[in-house]
């Protein structure tokens, strides 16, 4: 285990399974959990912007060089580092 970690990932999924309850957990396809982070992917990468700012995450990371491209939202929520994968976002075309 990481020394620094505030949490093991045991103590994680307490947030986790809040945090399921706070968005529609059947949108969501893979779930990672590590100590520092939980990350979504939606089944639909179109719902990840909705996502995203249920859960207040306001930061974008727009990935165009990859195909197809995509969005990164970052944030904290209730005190958790939570990272959703999006759609690319409109008007930025993937290279």
């Amino acid at each position: 285990m990481n020394p620094i970690a505030s949490q093991s990932v045991t103590e994680r999924l307490g947030d986790v399974i809040d945090l399921l309850r706070h968005v529609r957990a059947d949108w969501i396809e893979v779930l990672t959990v590590t100590p520092d982070r939980v990350t979504l992917q939606p089944w639909h990468m179109d719902d990840g912007e909705s996502i995203a700012r249920a859960l207040g995450l306001d930061h974008a990371i727009d990935q165009r060089m990859l195909d197809p491209g995509y969005t990164l939202w970052t944030g904290t929520w209730r005190g958790v580092e939570v990272q959703v994968r999006g759609a690319l976002r409109a008007g930025l075309p993937a290279i």
